[in-house]
């Protein structure tokens, strides 16, 4: 197996990156559900394809510089990683030292196991899971859906700065997803449920 450096190695790493995701991700639970261990914080929305770029390592690094990250674990969670072993011979998950989150983050995120694109996280993955070792945020992406929910416990910081946007509090989902006729649609109920745990858990510590 010829791996990119950052990713797993065996299965014992990946059951330990994957160990450190669901610490603080409910793994399995899927948007509109509160996805998050951590009963509230600070949410903010990405668009889902950001995430998946190079670029959004910008991001990763503002919030290491804030919290002292000593490691960020990034989890492919769907497609399984039985998957990814299975069809091409890697596991879906990789480690990446806060110090270098940047660079590596686009390193690996981009990677296509034995050049094959199909492959890749950054073009396949249906959902993934990035925490940072702090244990003060985590970011669940969602590719139905078509973003990524980023709990974090402080309110602000220089991840709100970076050149890719991301939404705090209420707005249109709409102006940041595929016009109708692409897509998943959303239904009204979906989307009540989504705001109401945006409204009552993503918006600062519960009293």
């Amino acid at each position: 197996m010829n791996n990119h450096p950052c990713y797993a190695s065996d299965e014992h790493e990946f059951l330990e990156v994957r160990r450190e995701v669901s610490k603080f991700i409910r793994l399995g639970t899927e948007l509109p559900a509160w996805p998050f261990q951590a009963d509230s914080g600070f949410a903010t929305v990405y668009e889902y394809d950001r995430l998946l770029g190079g670029d959004f390592g910008e991001v990763l690094e503002a919030l290491v510089s804030v919290f002292d990250d000593e490691k960020v674990f990034v989890l492919g969670i769907e497609p399984s990683w039985e998957y990814y072993k299975r069809e091409y011979n890697y596991f879906a998950g990789f480690s990446l030292r806060g110090e270098s989150v940047s660079d590596d983050y686009c390193s690996a995120i981009r990677w296509e196991p034995g050049g094959d694109a199909t492959g890749s996280l950054g073009f396949t993955a249906d959902s993934i899971g990035i925490v940072g070792s702090s244990g003060q945020w985590s970011l669940l992406g969602q590719r139905d859906w078509e973003i990524a929910v980023l709990l974090a416990e402080r309110q602000e910081g220089p991840w709100l700065n970076c050149d890719i946007p991301g939404w705090a509090g209420f707005f249109d989902l709409s102006d940041i997803r595929s016009p109708p006729g692409w897509g998943m649609p959303l239904s009204d109920t979906d989307l009540e449920t989504f705001w109401r745990n945006i409204s009552r858990r993503g918006s600062g510590p519960s009293d």
